[in-house]
């Protein structure tokens, strides 16, 4: 029987692990970092004690790592040192030890002998700016995204009381309604405006802090047509007619997807209120509200406002829209219950220009 220590295989990957330009190492079969390439120790500024010993424990307990870190690697090791994989790869995010961040994706693979597996070869390279690159793809796309569901969503209804008025024009033979359709088509350019504000990344979008009066944004958001109809029996209510410091266009867009969120949500006599409060600018309504996923009723948790999601059948764009106005202002929004039982969005923040 060939009774050759396992050390064999091990020296030899050594040997091969010291030659890599990428940071590498050598694990035994109990996952024991028994082996780490200089390229690694500069990289990560690690003493030695950190850089050897049990993997990852030893970097979890150093705080390189968070457990759940640790958990991944493992979930990735296991298999190669088992003799279930031949190639794992992880991508883990690692503190070095001066403090920067960095993602890297490490390589495994077994060091076998006698058909047995005696441990394995990590090779690390540094993702971070792939990553980085991704993040930004996927925030691009995002964007794209929020601007087609944006311009699909609000630009509806203006089209359509544009197209009515318009028909209506053709049907009587008469001009007198053009103009109803022209603001209408004004609206849509205003719009068109916004969505593009919409879909660039809150940080970048420049606002106006403006005395906002809410009376009138109220009377504007009312009789632009951009919810449709206005239910006969609405009841909107400035409970602080006073002005809101915060950028004209933004806060219009806002206050009006808050207003036909009301509309379309609380039932044939919606009874709106709006106002400014101590925590910020609010809209509230009568309406059953808006159920989490459980049934109970909504928080700020709920993912309500995220692109896509809604819970009465309809696009999800609002309330997203309204968040977006909230960051690119510094504020948030948080949406409960009102104190009629209806739902409740505020602009936390947001302050009276009095």
């Amino acid at each position: 029987m060939d009774t050759a220590p396992d050390s064999a295989p091990i020296d030899r990957a050594e040997s091969i692990v010291n030659a890599l330009g990428d940071g590498a190492y050598v694990l035994d079969a109990d996952r024991n970092r028994v082996f780490v390439n200089d390229r690694l120790r500069e990289v990560t500024g690690f003493d030695e004690a950190v850089l050897h010993g049990k993997h990852p424990e030893r970097i979890v307990e150093a705080g390189h790592w968070p457990a759940e870190m640790g958990e991944r690697y493992r979930d990735a090791v296991e298999p190669v040192l088992a003799g279930e994989s031949e190639d794992e790869r992880v991508q883990l995010t690692t503190t070095l030890g001066d403090g920067t961040e960095v993602t890297t994706e490490t390589r495994l693979s077994p060091i076998e002998r006698d058909g047995r597996v005696v441990g394995a070869v990590g090779v690390i390279r540094d993702v971070t700016d792939r990553v980085e690159r991704e993040r930004e793809l996927r925030r691009l796309n995002e964007r794209l995204e929020r601007l087609a569901g944006f311009l699909s969503h609000d630009l509806r209804n203006p089209l359509s009381v544009a197209r009515g008025y318009v028909e209506l024009a053709r049907e009587t033979d008469s001009t007198e309604r053009l103009a109803a359709a022209e603001e209408a088509l004004d609206r849509i350019e205003t719009m068109i405006d916004e969505a593009l504000v919409m879909a660039r990344d809150p940080a970048e979008v420049e606002t106006e802090d403006a005395a906002v009066d809410l009376d009138d944004l109220a009377s504007d958001c009312l009789e632009s047509g951009d919810f449709g109809a206005t239910p006969s029996d609405a009841d909107v209510v400035v409970e602080d007619p006073g002005p809101v410091v915060g950028d004209p266009t933004l806060l219009r867009r806002a206050v009006g997807n808050l207003i036909g969120n009301a509309f379309d949500h609380a039932g044939d006599a919606p009874k709106v209120r709006i106002g400014v409060d101590d925590r910020g600018l609010y809209v509230a309504d009568d309406g059953p509200g808006l159920p989490d996923a459980d049934g109970g009723p909504a928080d700020a948790s709920s993912g309500l406002t995220a692109f896509g999601v809604s819970k009465g059948g309809g696009t999800g764009i609002g309330l997203a829209i309204v968040e977006r106005v909230a960051a690119a202002h510094g504020w948030t929004l948080e949406v409960g219950e009102s104190s009629a039982g209806g739902f409740r969005a505020t602009l936390v923040g947001a302050r009276s220009a009095d």
